[in-house]
């Protein structure tokens, strides 16, 4: 048998051990290579199918964690919520507290203005719904954790699929060095690139089991030993009818509901004390000591009496409206610093509205864009499936190896991850103009 032939049929049998399949028999010597090869990889498809099934048994075990599931969970645990309610509570004690101050300056005939109590009754609605606001943040924040650990497993298990192809390429490299088709400098290259893969994959391992482990914090739920995500996805196109300025105005409105209130009830509180008169004040002057002479008569006897009783009075009455004015004065002072505090809240808070709904309205319009998005990449999709059935024909009639097809096969699959993403994206930016509150931090 010539070298040349000897060469060809070696490459046979590289090529065989790449697509698995089988080969007529040949020489005695190649023979024997051949059946160790099948061997071989019969006993590493036992292994294979062993730890599989082994996997499978594990996973069995893991009960599936669904979104909700999962974001009822962190409602339940969370600190925050429970800080709220403590906070909520606090705010009726007020108005109890309120109430009974109220009663006593109304028994010893003063004013009483119901500014304090209205606030603090409008504090307390206001964190009732900050309350339910939080929980709309919290579903938001464990949603998008959720999303991006399903992302990351994906992203997992395609590099581990993605480094076994990576194998049999070196492998087929292996082969080529044999027959002198590769250098050493190649094999090197290759084992390099196989350990780059090996520790890309642990990397992202590890830090998959770390937001696992944090998320375990959020929802006291283990999805690394005991539950497992559900990867299904949701998608339903979201559209404004009608008006979109109304319909964005509408939920700025209700989000920042008591802000204004708040603000309107203080503005209103500012009036009613400039009505009352309480610049007042600064046309009076403050009050002079008494005199003491007022206080001194001249007897009979020609003698002077000091009269302490009358002039204690008269320092007490002196004491009195100088704490008065003090008092006054200081009222005056805040009423200037809450006079600007109300005109620099109004200030901002028309500012955010604007900025909120420029940002909502923006965010509508990346809505429709990612649909479109959406729509061109599921085209692309079916293309791309459409040009892996011609490429597993390919395969059939030996026209392209198997890997190669497993290759093309995996890219193809950054197409689904990519639709994936966008969903996800696109479900992300919908809460978020649905609840704007969501956006918030408090």
């Amino acid at each position: 048998m010539s070298k040349k032939i000897k060469k060809v049929l070696i490459i046979g049998i590289v090529l065989s051990i790449i697509n698995s399949s089988a080969l007529p028999a040949f020489a005695v010597e190649d023979k024997e290579k051949l059946t160790k090869v099948q061997t071989t990889l019969v006993n590493e498809k036992i292994v294979d199918i062993s730890t599989k099934t082994q996997n499978l048994q594990i996973t069995e075990v893991r009960k599936i964690l669904t979104l909700d599931k999962a974001i009822e969970a962190a409602i339940s645990n969370s600190d925050k919520l429970k800080l709220k309610s403590k906070e909520i509570k606090m705010y009726q004690d007020k108005i109890d507290l309120q109430e009974k101050n109220n009663d006593y300056y109304k028994s010893i005939g003063q004013k009483v203005y119901d500014f304090p109590y209205d606030k603090l009754e409008l504090q307390e609605k206001q964190t009732k719904e900050s309350k339910e606001f939080m929980e709309d943040q919290i579903a938001n924040d464990i949603t998008n954790k959720y999303n991006d650990m399903i992302l990351k497993e994906i992203d997992i298990n395609k590099s581990k699929r993605y480094l076994e192809l990576k194998k049999k390429d070196f492998d087929f490299i292996k082969g080529k060095l044999s027959l002198e088709m590769a250098t050493p400098t190649e094999v090197k290259d290759a084992e390099i690139e196989l350990k780059s893969l090996e520790n890309d994959i642990k990397a992202k391992e590890n830090l998959l089991n770390d937001n696992k482990e944090y998320f375990k914090v959020l929802t006291d739920l283990d999805i690394k030993n005991t539950y497992k995500l559900d990867d299904s996805m949701k998608y339903e196109k979201f559209k404004i009818s009608g008006s979109m300025d109304e319909y964005i105005d509408d939920k700025i409105d209700k989000y920042l509901k008591y802000d204004t209130e708040i603000l309107k009830l203080t503005k209103d509180y500012m009036k009613d004390l400039k009505d009352d008169g309480i610049k007042d004040i600064m046309k009076k002057d403050t009050e002079k000591l008494p005199d003491k002479a007022l206080s001194i008569t001249a007897k009979e006897d020609g003698t002077y009496e000091f009269d302490s009783g009358s002039y204690a009075l008269k320092l007490i009455e002196y004491q009195q409206k100088q704490m008065e004015y003090l008092a006054k004065l200081n009222a005056y002072g805040e009423y200037i610093g809450g006079d600007y505090n109300v005109s620099e809240a109004k200030v901002k808070l028309e500012e955010s509205k604007r900025n909120l709904k420029n940002g909502l309205k923006e965010g509508y319009s990346t809505l429709l864009d990612l649909e479109n998005k959406i729509d061109a990449l599921k085209e692309q999709v079916n293309s791309t499936n459409t040009k892996l059935s011609f490429g597993k024909a390919q395969v059939y009639m030996g026209l392209m190896l198997e890997n190669d097809y497993d290759k093309q096969v995996l890219e193809s699959e950054d197409l689904d991850t990519g639709i994936r993403k966008l969903v996800y994206t696109y479900n992300n930016l919908k809460d978020s103009i649905q609840k704007p509150w969501i956006l918030s931090n408090n």
